[in-house]
């Protein structure tokens, strides 16, 4: 490629779209810790006590809710920010995928549900994909 086009090489990939790359002898792993710590500043959690699993089992949740309203966009920001961690996460897939039916009208039983995903990043904070 570099015959036919004028580039340079940077070497190996290090940081990238929020996802931090580690190649070794070993292998390849990928992580977005930083970025988890981003997302966990802007719903305000940082140091909010970790959580174990990310979803209460059979947890039963309703998109029509006789529960306060919260803001949706904050929600809304919230959740697509923990759909792209699912990225180097999928552990968080299911909850994160559950926790997103609710983004068109989120109540404050839908906001427990996605600070206990917040709360179990907090407390996997590091953990790496190979």
């Amino acid at each position: 490629m570099k015959a036919t086009f004028k580039m340079s090489d940077l070497g190996l990939l290090h940081y990238y779209l929020c996802l931090e790359v580690s190649q070794t002898e070993a292998g390849i792993t990928s992580c977005q810790s930083s970025y988890a710590a981003k997302v966990m500043e802007t719903a305000s959690l940082t140091g909010s006590n970790p959580s174990t699993m990310p979803m209460e089992p059979r947890l039963k949740l309703n998109k029509v809710s006789s529960a306060p309203a919260v803001d949706p966009s904050m929600y809304r920001s919230v959740v697509g920010s923990l759909r792209y961690l699912v990225n180097t996460r999928p552990d968080l897939a299911y909850s994160v995928g559950f926790i997103s039916r609710f983004m068109e009208n989120p109540t404050t039983e839908h906001l427990v549900a996605m600070k206990r995903v917040l709360r179990y990043v907090a407390g996997t904070l590091h953990f790496d994909c190979y």
